[in-house]
């Protein structure tokens, strides 16, 4: 089958090559590499220029990771499509592993992404950190309105799957986050496939430290939830799925940021509403009903929440600061 890669681009020269490299020096024979410059102003066209008729090149003005989306897919002829982020990067044999799963149902196969930094040195963890999940998805998306899956480098899905949503129609919204249109509504067009292997690698760019600015952290936190709010209504507009708008539990990810954000404010719940004990409540409930997590993994998670809090200010620092990878 074939298969087309499509990196998204900005700014990113520094990594480029290694994105592109990755995609080139597939193990699969049938691969199209297409890649989306969209508007850089460092040296990242003279390094896509540099590969010739090797990879299918769009040169576009800024517009975000939406428009460089629907403009990659537009122009690609593979039956399955891997949006790769141009500062991440994969095995040599992903796209040959991930065939071994696919069957004609499928409309995403997906599979853990291992964590480097900004100079590709391992970071020793995955993502995502949980358990993978397949049969499960829909139910996930129906409870919860997302489900345990890798970003954007790490999922594989049936073109005929995208056709139904793409163009991305509100991409002007998602300058950031646009993987999540595919990946939350592959459940509702077919089967979800799971490789339990680490087949591409995901890179971090900040390290972790001891600074720590409960301003600047209260503002990102806020930052994310409201990508939260336009990433969940651009999936539903573009999947045409408005079911479960209000979600009956709030997943492990959110829950995280909306408690740290409850310690850190003082009291002010980033949501209208939120109490200490609602949102403790609602969280652990949420945890005891993520397919993502093993036993363990719930019980490690539901005690951090606990701790954080009921334990003084002084004392639950180091724990947020751990959770939100700044420490």
């Amino acid at each position: 089958m074939r298969t087309s890669i499509i990196i998204n681009n900005y700014n990113y020269a520094r990594f480029l090559g290694q994105a592109v490299d990755s995609a080139l020096n597939q193990t699969h024979p049938d691969i199209e590499v297409v890649v989306v410059d969209d508007g850089s102003e460092d040296d990242s066209l003279k390094i896509l220029e540099s590969y010739g008729n090797r990879i299918k090149l769009i040169a576009k003005k800024n517009g975000g990771q939406a428009s460089c989306y629907s403009a990659g897919f537009s122009q690609c002829s593979g039956e399955l499509v891997l949006f790769l982020d141009a500062d991440d990067y994969l095995r040599h044999e992903c796209i040959e592993r991930v065939l071994r799963h696919w069957t004609p149902r499928v409309s995403k196969v997906h599979f853990y992404l291992a964590v480097v930094d900004a100079d590709a040195k391992p970071l020793w963890r995955v993502v995502p950190a949980g358990r993978l999940v397949d049969e499960e998805a829909l139910k996930m998306m129906r409870l919860f309105g997302c489900y345990s899956t890798p970003p954007a480098s790490g999922n594989v899905f049936s073109s005929a799957f995208l056709k139904k949503i793409l163009p991305i129609r509100n991409e002007r919204e998602l300058i950031y986050g646009a993987d999540t249109i595919p990946i939350f509504a592959a459940p509702y067009f077919g089967q979800i496939i799971s490789v339990r292997e680490t087949l591409g690698f995901y890179r971090r760019h900040t390290s972790a430290g001891t600074y720590f600015d409960p301003k600047r952290v209260l503002a990102s936190l806020r930052s994310e939830h409201d990508r939260d709010m336009i990433r969940d209504r651009a999936w539903r507009i573009n999947s045409q799925s408005f079911e479960n708008a209000a979600y009956h539990l709030l997943d492990p990810s959110r829950a995280k940021r909306s408690v740290c954000y409850l310690k850190l404010s003082g009291g002010t719940g980033i949501v209208e509403n939120d109490t200490c004990l609602s949102l403790l409540n609602r969280s652990v409930n949420g945890i005891w009903h993520w397919s993502g997590y093993t036993f363990r993994q719930k019980l490690i998670v539901t005690i951090w929440f606990i701790l954080v809090t009921f334990l003084p200010m002084l004392l639950a620092k180091p724990l947020i600061k751990v959770a939100l990878g700044l420490g």
